[in-house]
């Protein structure tokens, strides 16, 4: 049985969130074969691990041990570190629950519940065209159900089973909300990322143990021959300055590509496109603040290598 807690601590939820990292690292190369939304590039699981994984970094860092304090010091760490569509996606999730716990140094059920509904806003907002069957979904569900079962006064036990619960059931309903993943016969990337991120939460709040497995590298830059362009490249990097213009720099990244994710405040922006001229973007940044965290990832040759991978997997397969 659940141990029956109606608050949660700062220790708690850095436990919690740990574990959530661990089951993350745990099934990044599943998460990453699921990857075919927005684009098929494979690294879904790998940038929503990376993401996490600087959420808790920068929470191992601060000696304030409150839940209000776990809870910011891993937003930021999230969106310093963030990777990806997915990962920025989820650094706004981390961000909406620290908005959501506020300056607590304890919260319940009903204030967790609370924090994931900020969060789903917050994922939403983000995303200029947000599109059901992904991530968003996940998102969305699982504070409603949270919500539902936080009014019933339980612990934070029952509600995170009920947070699980409905996320797994939301994630098997993604191929009937998004045609592309019925039609590839997968589930989405980032609603089975958050997915994890969750049940890791639950294991370590229900005290079960979580595993943890060696942490895997992926570069942090990738550049192919030049060839027709489809996907181009993903751009992702952190802006930092005084008086950022913020709404301008949102007009901008949008206009330059697909999939832009800007987000942040007047000092400090993380900022995500893809575009096939990095160079536009990159300039444009720099007359604006300092660059830095500069990522750029060739999209055309992530999906030549996925493909290749399994082309070989399927010859194998055929040989044996």
């Amino acid at each position: 049985m659940p141990v029956m807690e109606m608050e949660l601590d700062g220790p708690g939820l850095k436990r919690a969130l740990e574990a959530a990292k661990a089951k993350l690292e745990e099934h990044i190369d599943e998460v990453n074969a699921l990857n075919v939304f927005p684009v098929p590039d494979g690294d879904t699981g790998i940038n929503m691990f990376l993401t996490m994984e600087s959420a808790v970094e920068a929470m191992n860092k601060s000696e304030d041990t409150s839940a209000a304090a776990i809870s910011a010091s891993a937003a930021r760490g999230a969106l310093m570190g963030a990777r990806g569509n997915s990962g920025v996606i989820l650094s706004q999730i981390l961000r909406g629950i620290s908005k959501g716990i506020g300056d607590r140094k304890t919260f319940s059920s009903p204030d967790f519940a609370y924090a994931l509904h900020i969060a789903s806003d917050e994922a939403y907002k983000v995303v200029a065209n947000p599109v059901e069957g992904t991530i968003l979904t996940v998102i969305r569900e699982a504070s409603e159900a949270a919500s539902r079962t936080a009014g019933r006064s339980v612990g934070f036990a029952h509600t995170m089973m009920s947070v699980v619960s409905r996320a797994k059931k939301t994630v098997e309903r993604t191929p009937e909300m998004l045609p592309v993943l019925k039609e590839a016969g997968v589930v989405d990337a980032g609603a089975k990322g958050l997915y994890y991120v969750f049940e890791g939460m639950k294991n370590s709040i229900c005290r079960k143990r979580a595993h943890r497995l060696a942490r895997k590298s992926s570069p942090r830059v990738r550049r192919g021959k030049q060839r027709e362009r489809v996907y181009g490249f993903d751009v992702q990097f952190i802006l930092e300055g005084d008086s950022l213009p913020l709404e301008e720099i949102r007009d901008a990244v949008a206009a330059c590509g697909e999939c832009p994710l800007v987000v942040g405040d007047e000092s400090l922006i993380r900022v995500h496109v893809h575009t096939l001229n990095p160079d536009d973007i990159l300039d444009y940044a720099r007359s604006k603040g300092l660059l830095g965290d500069v990522i750029v990832e060739d999209m055309d040759l992530q999906v030549r290598e996925k493909t290749q991978r399994e082309a070989g997997i399927v010859d194998n397969e055929r040989r044996d």
